[in-house]
């Protein structure tokens, strides 16, 4: 009975140490309220379209014209005033006044009329992939376009009728239709991972304020001569219960205000964050042994938001990271939490399905609620002395 009552009054007490916070407030409730509803503003537009080019249409026929004008058609590009030589079109792109430049050479038409293969040029930074990826798919759509249609009134000279020309010039037609992300956008892409990452980092840093604030006021009298189980278990508990709601928050609003696809069930949803919210609560037990003042564990764990987010794997491809990043990254909760999270709510899959990054997550809460235990152990042994009042 006294274990029991030992456990629910260092929870309670953590509650008190929260709420008694303001910059822990701050963290918890305004930060990640405000990060999670502004951060994907920059990425409503889904998809880049009408990105200025300029043209250079070295041939002036009528067929380059025309190319042209389909370019300009496309979604994705957005053609500025022609300029006559590749120089001055350049001088545009340095000054970032165009993003690239679409090049028709000289004999354009004559080259295409005599059967002979022409190509268009298109130039641009290629550092800036959404843009280059852009331009170039919508170069590519209309030239494409405008082959099929020369190549069917050939077929159709030759003496086959409309329909046998392009079944003729297309045998295997394809479709593509992207599955669990209609838009094809950026932010259905990026911004549910990150949501998850937020949770991590925010909860990490305001665990590490609590813990500071501690050490610098020397509270620790509920805490003393409790058990160690007790201390890790309730603390962590106290800091599951106030972010179990922040998953229902990303999808009843979050997901509905950006519209972002959601196919997941919210019941299966909650049960696989259950491991990454304890997970992450001992992680940052197990740090915040290590804060002496509240002031230095922003900065210190503030940091590590970006390198967090290339080693989890969904912002940079993690087949392509050195084996020992990778298995660096196996340590992070959020890398098994974002790709769980993701194919649960995005792509409707069943817990079942996630076996596997729901089996490690509660192998990565087994590692640190040991290293919890330890150090928590380790600092009810031998308390470090306060720090000096300056």
């Amino acid at each position: 009975m006294g274990a029991r009552s030992g456990f629910w009054l260092v929870l309670m007490d953590e509650f008190r140490e929260v709420l008694r916070n303001p910059a822990a407030i701050m963290i918890f409730v305004a930060g990640l309220l405000i990060y999670s509803l502004v951060y994907p503003v920059p990425y409503l537009r889904e998809v880049l379209r009408e990105v200025p080019v300029t043209p250079v249409d070295e041939d002036n026929s009528a067929l380059s014209r025309k190319l042209l004008r389909w370019i300009d058609a496309t979604e994705e590009i957005r053609l500025m005033q022609p300029v006559q030589s590749r120089k001055e079109a350049m001088d545009r792109v340095v000054r970032r006044e165009t993003e690239e430049v679409v090049v028709i050479p000289k004999d354009f038409e004559r080259t295409v009329l005599r059967g002979e293969q022409a190509w268009i040029g298109v130039y641009g930074d290629a550092c800036y992939f959404l843009i280059y990826r852009q331009i170039s798919t919508g170069a590519f759509k209309a030239a494409a376009t405008l082959s099929a249609g020369i190549e069917i009134r050939r077929l159709s000279a030759a003496g086959y009728t409309e329909s046998q020309a392009r079944k003729r010039r297309e045998p295997v037609p394809v479709m593509t239709r992207p599955l669990f992300n209609p838009v094809g956008g950026y932010a259905s892409y990026v911004v549910p991972g990150v949501l998850l990452v937020v949770i991590q980092q925010t909860l990490l840093v305001g665990i590490g304020v609590v813990g500071g604030s501690r050490f610098e006021q020397s509270r620790f009298p509920v805490l003393a001569g409790r058990s160690v189980l007790g201390i890790t278990l309730g603390r962590a508990l106290a800091y599951v219960l106030i972010y179990a709601c922040y998953p229902l928050f990303y999808l009843a609003v979050v997901y509905r205000v950006y519209s972002l696809p959601a196919q997941g069930n919210p019941v299966t949803v909650m049960v696989f964050v259950i491991p990454f919210l304890f997970a992450v609560a001992f992680l940052g037990l197990t740090l915040s042994m290590f804060f002496r003042t509240s002031e230095t564990a922003t900065p210190m764990l503030i940091y590590t938001s970006m390198p967090t987010i290339f080693l989890i794997g969904f912002a940079w491809p993690v087949e392509t990271l050195p084996d020992p990043l990778r298995w660096l990254g196996s340590f992070i909760p959020a890398t098994h939490g974002v790709m769980g999270f993701i194919r649960i709510n995005q792509m409707g899959a069943s817990l079942y399905e996630v076996r596997w990054e729901w089996g490690m997550l509660w192998g990565v809460c087994l590692l640190y609620f040991c290293t919890a235990l330890w150090t928590t152990a380790r600092f009810f042994r031998k308390p470090p002395p306060p720090p000096p009042i300056v």
